[in-house]
């Protein structure tokens, strides 16, 4: 998955611990950043809320610093903190329990379930963009919408290309309209996702 981090090792632990899990990735693809996440999980009667955000361990803040080092330091504290970048999201510092009470979480779960998440079928199915219809969208480095829905037998990944942009344009795709309500309602109830660290 070009565009996601892909199924990492916290994907695999929920998909070992909880019944469902659904995850909604936040992929920072023009810079590099690692993706911040949230997640939503049922198991049992439990519905648990988390969110998973990484620090920006990127070149360029670090290279600020770069004139204050000597040349071997420098080298070294850059190459050590510049991979973590590629550190996979896992159950770890990054990763934190999002306090939303257990009523509040039960009822979200049963709002998700009426969205028939696991009919869905994304833009590599139904198609990127507006078929027939001009477009003057310019991708300019921006990310996707990625949603990850997780069971004990199988993880399916979701993404769509600026979904409130295509259904303004072209409205209509039900598969847009679920990514766009689910969107809203993650915003809805999590704090904001620091994209811009």
């Amino acid at each position: 998955m070009r565009y996601s981090q892909g199924i990492t090792p916290m994907h695999k632990f929920f998909q070992q611990y909880a019944d469902t899990t659904i995850i909604i990735e936040y992929a920072n693809v023009p810079d590099g950043k690692p993706s911040s996440y949230k997640l939503i999980t049922k198991t049992g009667s439990f519905v648990n809320a988390f969110s998973y955000n990484p620090v920006d361990t990127t070149y360029y803040p670090a290279y600020k610093l770069k004139s204050s080092f000597p040349v071997v330091l420098w080298h070294m504290f850059s190459a050590k903190r510049t991979g973590f970048k590629n550190a996979p999201a896992d159950i770890n510092i990054f990763f934190n329990v999002v306090p939303i009470p257990q009523d509040t979480t039960k009822k979200l779960w049963l709002y998700i379930q009426k969205l028939s998440l696991w009919d869905m079928v994304d833009d590599s199915v139904f198609g990127r963009g507006c078929k027939g219809i001009v477009d003057n969208f310019v991708n300019d480095g921006g990310s996707p919408e990625i949603i990850h829905l997780i069971t004990k037998k199988e993880i399916k990944t979701l993404i769509f290309w600026s979904p409130a942009y295509y259904e303004k344009l072209c409205p209509g795709n039900k598969n847009r309209q679920v990514a766009i309500k689910i969107d809203e309602i993650i915003d809805k109830y999590f704090p904001k996702t620091r994209r811009d660290y």
